[in-house]
């Protein structure tokens, strides 16, 4: 029984990091998408772009930029630690 218990909570795990990061971040980039493109319409009548709505858009991006170039570091932590004696997230220092 420990050992169903325990492929349970590691399958329980990978689900939600996966859902996290598999709709998380592409939810957010829709999000962004969607702030920067609010327009409001001037005395004029020709479109200008909300400050605040493009603040929230590039802050949407920013998350998703760095989500990504975590996972990148994250998949080459061991490469960077054997090329550059730089051990990020737990990778094990060269032998040397």
């Amino acid at each position: 029984m420990h050992t169903f218990n325990a492929i349970a909570k590691s399958l329980g795990e990978v689900t939600l990091i996966a859902v996290l990061l598999g709709a998380g971040l592409p939810l957010i980039f829709a999000v962004g998408i969607r702030f920067w493109s609010l327009e409001t319409a001037t005395a004029n009548g020709a479109p200008a772009r909300n400050p605040l709505a493009q603040a929230v858009a590039y802050l949407c991006f920013a998350i998703v930029v760095i989500a990504v170039m975590i996972g990148i570091l994250y998949i080459a932590k061991d490469f960077i630690s054997h090329t550059f004696d730089i051990q990020l997230f737990g990778a094990k220092p060269p032998k040397k």
